[in-house]
């Protein structure tokens, strides 16, 4: 049996064939993260007008991710309409190379556990969503991993100039991962390595430039609009709301409660641990993979305590980080429990096979609650190629005007720098402003109703008699609905985690 699984974990395709299967299931789920929609669209409107933006012509750097919204252009080129399943098939692919060279570091010349590595860590929540859910993390995965493998471990002088390029254009905030690296291999190569330093200034300065020239931001307006938008989201600045949010973002429970936060103490205890018994080890680990894997942890703790202390709102900020804390106790499991192969490797897979159903449950929550809301929503409206001649003021941008095609203005401002400036002028009533000044054709609401005093969809005495002249209510989404019709695993899900939120649908009468 031994030898029979080390011929097949000894040839890359067939671990990659066997990593992708095991994702398949998630496919069907159809829970896609609501951005992958807005990088997708801007990808399509490069095709259409060649223009990187969201709406036609105007320039505007609404995605995270320009290789990636390259990367999608390509797919919706060669595959149209259809391109989605496949986009998430290359994705699901990169991240198993991604893991399969880490795998390479870690697991020099044990063929048997390196494949191990590789299908256990394929398993685990956030490489299956980073993998599956559409973003960029698979190519980011792909591209860290290549940078580790090439460029440290190996000691490639060009993977230190084209990696950091690659990782920086897929995203900026990317640089935490460069910094941490670059010291790793200071203290690896003990001198500076000027190749690194030309590729992270390549990379920093050339996507910087680009932003400049192309969109008139030095930074993705993404940023600046999140920046303006939230920054009254939250009023809770205590050391314990800082806490809680850093163990809600670091684990899986998704809960700030004291519980989410002792379990991720105990997590970080147990790895602490794990990291003590590899490095007082000096025989099966060298000192340079040491340093790698100390410096992928590293990485991953300060990456998710910034974006914490930043109040970073998004899961799919702390994917990549979770992926490399399981990456270090996985390897502790792999090379360190005294037990024989044939009892260790089934305990593990147990254990990881219920982290990877625990994903596709979560998945198959979410995707159901998204297929009978937001795409009933779009359905409601109509499906269409782009029709800039009408357009809807919304939250969120992803999915709805991806699939209607229309002209979009969101509450975020990421798509649409009009909101952005109405959010500049008059912070209280920036919502109905732009409602009585772009007059979108349809209008949708989240969790309230316009006028709610509990809403930002806050209106004067005068926009209550505007509103009702110019708008006619046409549908409620409510979401307890939703969930009451589910099936009665998702039901009894939905009961312990409730999932969406109620939207109104307006239409301007005309």
């Amino acid at each position: 049996m031994s030898k029979s699984l080390s011929r097949i974990f000894s040839n890359p395709y067939l671990l990659m064939i066997i990593t992708v299967i095991i994702k398949l299931p998630l496919f069907f789920t159809k829970h896609i993260q609501e951005d992958s929609f807005i990088t997708w669209r801007v990808a399509r409107n490069l095709l259409d007008y060649g223009v990187i933006g969201f709406n036609g012509g105007e320039r505007i750097s609404a995605s995270t991710t320009h290789l990636y919204v390259f990367i999608s252009a390509v797919f919706q080129l060669i595959f149209g309409d259809s391109f989605i399943g496949p986009i998430l098939v290359f994705s699901s692919v990169l991240f198993a190379i991604g893991s399969w060279w880490l795998g390479k570091i870690l697991f020099r010349k044990d063929i048997l556990k390196r494949g191990f590595f590789v299908i256990f860590l394929n398993m685990t929540p956030p490489a299956l969503a980073a993998s599956c859910l559409g973003m960029e993390y698979g190519i980011l995965f792909f591209l860290y991993n290549a940078l580790i493998y090439f460029g440290i471990y190996k000691s490639k002088n060009w993977a230190y100039v084209v990696f950091p390029v690659l990782v920086l254009w897929t995203r900026i905030d990317a640089v935490i991962f460069l910094g941490v690296f670059f010291l790793a291999d200071l203290i690896i190569r003990k001198k500076i390595n000027y190749a690194f330093l030309l590729g992270g200034i390549l990379g920093a300065v050339s996507v910087v430039l680009f932003n400049e020239f192309y969109f008139g931001e030095l930074v993705n307006h993404t940023i600046t609009a999140k920046k303006i938008a939230y920054k009254n989201l939250t009023q809770n600045n205590s050391i314990e709301f800082f806490l809680y949010q850093w163990a809600y973002y670091g684990g899986l429970i998704k809960k700030y409660s004291l519980f989410t936060f002792l379990v991720f103490i105990g997590f970080l205890i147990f790895l602490g641990f794990c990291i003590y018994e590899i490095f007082k080890d000096e025989t099966r680990i060298s000192s340079k993979t040491k340093t790698i894997l100390l410096s992928v942890l590293a990485f991953a703790l300060l990456k998710i305590t910034v974006f914490a202390f930043f109040k970073a709102y998004f899961d799919w900020y702390y994917w990549l980080p979770r992926v490399f804390l399981f990456a270090g106790i996985l390897y502790w499991l792999l090379n360190y429990i005294p037990l024989r192969k044939q009892l260790l490797i089934p305990a593990v897979f147990i254990v990881f096979s219920g982290m990877c159903v625990f994903q596709m449950l979560q998945s198959y929550a979410i995707g159901y609650m998204e297929e009978t809301q937001r795409m009933q929503i779009a359905k409601d409206i109509g499906y269409g190629k782009t029709d800039l001649s009408k357009s809807i003021l919304l939250e969120p941008a992803g999915k709805i005007p991806f699939y209607t095609g229309l002209y979009t203005y969101d509450e975020v401002g990421l798509v649409n720098k009009k909101i952005t400036d109405e959010m500049l002028n008059d912070e209280k009533f920036w919502w109905m402003n732009s409602v009585k000044d772009y007059k979108p054709e349809y209008i949708l609401t989240i969790i309230y109703q316009p006028g709610d005093r509990r809403s930002y969809y806050r209106m004067k005495p005068e926009d209550k008699a505007y509103f009702g002249s110019h708008y006619a209510f046409v549908k409620s989404y409510p979401i307890a609905e939703i969930h009451q019709n589910a099936p009665e695993i998702l039901r009894r899900i939905y009961g312990i985690r409730p999932i969406g939120k109620d939207y109104y649908l307006y239409r301007k009468v005309k």
